[in-house]
């Protein structure tokens, strides 16, 4: 159980990881074009390389698209479907951030373009920037992003006629990148961190609130809910439902002889029971209030319910419900009716006939079991 918690919180963080990837993917390639453009302008690339200009050009426009395509992968994909996304998503992040790094290679090592040098340092600082507050989800994958954007910047600007001044600030400046970027890598764990705790806890008290504190089985809202289901599925296959209403005898005389401790430990040990005995496939068992069960049969004819019924009743009657008093001889009165979903009847209807079912066989001396069609 532990294992599966474990993967359906892999599959929750990644899910969110992608969701998060793909907001800061949507504009982030459109500012590569125009960043190339803007650099290209002053120094007369598009005259002088038309063809490396429009190569160049076309890259960074199909790379921006490529970031909005696919659509992201939700849940169901599994951990395998959505890390193959975000996979892909970052091979053409990076591939961008290189492109962008040989273009400021080739600017600054070509003295021919030095007229787009200072645009070109500049929007090489921004995009730098931009990737180590954004691009941050991976911590790994994000400095490689950043040392492909920027880089080319400290390694050949000794190469260039740049003062020592512009060289040494470009060099601190990568300090200050990856300090940025490993902040914000840890403030975005500390986020999935978060984002985990507060949709575990909203799934514990979803489930909190479907299960009876006593016994530890559903309650009557599950109950209600799982009817639905159960009934939509039978109208889906045709395979009749039953229903069993369970409601143990004599109940009250346990609490005045015994006290309510040893009530309350009843109903435990009933439910226990209950839940041994009860092993159908689709079986859904619940406490529909004080000393009265429902179990769900999916698939069961009432025949074939019946004989379950009768099967749980001569049990109990038969062998004591063990409490810390000692054995404790309690019986209990079944009623069952089973939903044929090509009569059109409703999940209340059922519930209504095996409830009726019970009552009768309350009234015609308990421990016993009644079968009623709704």
């Amino acid at each position: 159980m532990r294992k599966a918690e474990g993967d359906e919180l892999a599959v929750m963080r990644l899910a969110r990881e992608a969701a998060d990837t793909r907001q800061r993917l949507v504009a982030g390639g459109l500012f590569y074009v125009i960043g190339w453009l803007v650099v290209s302008a002053p120094g007369a690339v598009m005259v002088q390389h038309t063809l490396a200009w429009a190569g160049i050009t076309m890259a960074f426009m199909v790379l921006a698209a490529l970031r909005l395509w696919p659509a992201v992968p939700d849940e169901q994909a599994g951990a395998a479907g959505i890390s193959r996304w975000l996979d892909r998503q970052w091979s053409v992040v990076l591939v961008t951030a290189a492109l962008w790094g040989g273009v400021l290679s080739w600017i600054l090592l070509d003295p021919h373009l030095a007229g787009g040098r200072s645009a070109a340092l500049l929007c090489t600082i921004a995009f730098a920037t931009a990737f180590a507050h954004n691009y941050a989800l991976r911590r790994n994958r994000a400095l490689l992003g950043v040392a492909l954007i920027y880089l080319p910047a400290p390694l050949l600007l000794p190469r260039t006629d740049e003062s020592l001044a512009v060289e040494v600030t470009v060099a601190a400046y990568s300090i200050y990148l990856a300090v940025v970027l490993l902040r914000s890598y840890r403030e975005y764990q500390q986020h999935l961190d978060l984002y985990d705790a507060l949709r575990l806890q909203r799934d514990q008290y979803e489930r909190l609130s479907r299960i009876d504190p006593l016994t530890g089985v559903a309650n009557r809202r599950a109950f209600g809910g799982a009817l639905e289901h159960h009934v939509g599925e039978a109208r889906r296959t045709g395979r009749p439902l039953a229903m069993l209403v369970l409601d143990l005898d004599h109940f009250k005389r346990v609490n005045d002889e015994h006290g309510h401790d040893a009530g309350d430990a009843c109903l435990v040990r009933f439910a226990d029971r209950l839940r041994e005995m009860v092993q159908a496939p689709g079986a859904h068992l619940s406490r529909l209030g004080g000393e009265e069960f429902g179990v769900l049969l999916p698939g069961y004819a009432a025949d074939a319910a019946a004989v379950v019924a009768e099967g749980f009743r001569a049990s109990l009657e038969q062998r004591p419900l063990q409490l810390r008093e000692g054995p404790l001889a309690i019986t209990v009165s079944i009623g069952v009716a089973v939903l044929h979903p090509e009569a059109g009847e409703a999940g209340a209807e059922l519930y209504r006939a095996a409830d009726r079912a019970m009552y009768r066989a309350k009234a015609e001396g308990r421990n016993r079991v009644r079968v009623e069609a709704p």
